[in-house]
């Protein structure tokens, strides 16, 4: 499993800080980048409920990822037609689009996945998924030595080209693992023993639920310009393509600090104090993004937020959606976070960076994302409680992890 996560996370390492370039070298200006970038994020809304449905019903993950895999492969293949035919945008948008729904819902069951497999160890979960981390780390880095300097057209190939690797090399290891036995949360149980839990819609009808969920789609909103644009807006400034993987994955690496750190915050903080210093964190992150990009030193502390902005908020959201859906809903619970908080907040900050890039330049567009994160903390209001509830839960059931 750790290496299945590894190369999954390859992908991802080359995919976040180089696609937006990729793109843009390929003659699409930033708002038609943030639509193209959207159309793979859009997919997410669709992609994770659908999976994790079937999941669900049949009680069965592998088949399904080997599946979506295997369709990731063949339809990143049709962007080598695209580039060499010189098509137009909306070939390139119905082709990423059906990309990102063999691709992003991935994720969500390489979750359910992992937690099948540790059973609800946190410790043990957090040490697999670190691999993730590790995973997009060695690609991000790697990746930016080895374009350094190279013309565009070069940079292009490369970057392609390990993606198809990594997606190819993600399908062979999915065939290696055995289906796992299905260890659910204790909620299972009582349902399997006709104590039946409250069907899935009545769940999300909660508006505690409603509002963390909003504020979960606001923290990814806050995250579009930085995915779409960190790259550019670095190369811009003179930042050579070593230097952007090496900052890229300083991200990360703060996200594996928080790893083992973060249960000595859990004995001493609630999940609503973290969350709220996750958000005002995010916020900062931003403004200083937005306005002190010439100084390295300020750069490199903004990119040890990202252990804030993205893995504390991530960490805190899969602990309290994993309370409020157990049993047979789990995999759709999952799913539903994934699909709409990350996939739907993702694609509107993606089209909202394209759009605010385009008319108001980069620093507009980075103030305008600190703006949402504070969004985002005023909505906490209406989900304390909720978030509370979760933290009730018994220290060993937690759930930390991050990118």
């Amino acid at each position: 499993m750790r290496l299945t996560l590894f190369v999954y996370f390859l992908g991802f390492g080359i995919f976040l800080p180089y696609f937006s370039p990729f793109l843009m070298a390929q003659g699409f200006n930033p708002q038609e980048v943030g639509f193209l970038l959207a159309a793979v994020m859009t997919s997410k809304v669709i992609g994770p409920p659908l999976l994790g449905w079937w999941v669900d019903h049949h009680n069965r993950i592998l088949p399904a990822m080997r599946l979506m895999a295997l369709a990731s492969i063949l339809l990143f293949l049709l962007i080598f037609a695209l580039k060499l035919t010189q098509a137009p945008l909306g070939f390139w948008l119905v082709v990423l689009g059906l990309f990102g729904l063999a691709w992003q819902p991935l994720l969500s069951q390489l979750d359910v996945l992992t937690l099948r497999l540790v059973a609800g160890r946190a410790q043990v979960y957090s040490s697999l998924r670190a691999w993730g981390s590790i995973g997009f780390i060695v690609s991000s880095v790697g990746l930016g030595f080895i374009i350094n300097g190279l013309a565009p057209a070069a940079q292009s190939v490369w970057i392609a080209g390990l993606l198809i690797a990594a997606l190819l090399g993600l399908w062979l290891l999915l065939q290696r693992l055995q289906e796992p036995t299905a260890q659910p949360s204790p909620g299972f149980a009582s349902w399997a023993l006709a104590e039946p839990e409250p069907r899935f819609w009545q769940k999300l009808r909660n508006p505690a639920l409603i509002g963390f969920l909003v504020m979960q789609f606001l923290v990814n909103v806050a995250h579009g310009v930085y995915y779409a644009f960190f790259s550019v807006y670095l190369a811009e400034q003179g930042y050579s393509s070593a230097a952007i993987g090496l900052l890229w994955a300083l991200g990360v690496v703060a996200e594996i600090i928080l790893f083992f750190v973060l249960p000595r915050f859990l004995n001493r903080f609630s999940y609503t104090h973290l969350f709220a210093i996750a958000l005002g964190l995010m916020a900062l992150r931003w403004l200083l993004i937005g306005t002190q990009i010439e100084s390295l030193g300020w750069i490199l502390f903004a990119q040890v937020l990202h252990a804030a902005s993205f893995g504390l908020t991530h960490a805190v959201g899969i602990a309290v959606i994993h309370q409020q859906f157990t049993g047979r809903l789990q995999s759709r619970g999952q799913a539903v976070f994934s699909g709409f908080s990350y996939g739907g907040g993702a694609a509107v900050g993606l089209m909202l960076a394209g759009w605010l890039w385009t008319q108001f330049g980069a620093v507009a567009s980075f103030l305008v994302m600190s703006l949402v994160s504070v969004a985002a903390g005023l909505m906490l209001l209406t989900c304390h409680r909720l978030v509370s509830a979760a933290d009730a839960r018994p220290t060993d059931d937690r759930i930390e992890q991050g990118v």
